[in-house]
């Protein structure tokens, strides 16, 4: 008899993220959407929006594109840069984004779910 997780992949369906799943496994969904996101990409101007619903700004200022990693709707301190407007530039720096959340803890997030109790 097939488990239910066997049964969701089997048919390609990832289950919703648990509320009370940690921020490493938030912080690892979100940047993979991000990835994925960029990944259909052809064109920096394909990052424009009028809103920011990924990681990366709604606009380019001068050239440079500011990207803040996010989870539980708010920006994560410290986890922010701007990078040159192009496809490569932002997509490396969620690369690098997520390799930092793959090498952290539930622990590292301390402060950030201290501020989203708030």
């Amino acid at each position: 008899m097939p488990t239910l997780e066997e049964l969701l992949k089997k048919h390609g369906i990832t289950p919703a993220e648990n509320p009370n799943t940690g921020p490493r496994a938030k912080l690892l969904n979100q940047a993979d959407r991000m990835l994925k996101e960029i990944g259909e990409y052809k064109d920096s101007s394909e990052m424009d929006s009028v809103n920011a619903k990924f990681w990366w700004a709604p606009q380019a200022v001068n050239g440079k594109r500011k990207v803040t990693a996010k989870y539980g709707g708010r920006a994560v301190d410290g986890m922010s840069t701007y990078v040159d407007d192009t496809l490569g530039a932002v997509e490396g720096v969620l690369k690098a984004f997520k390799a930092i959340i793959e090498d952290s803890d539930d622990d590292t997030w301390a402060r950030e779910e201290e501020k989203r109790k708030k």
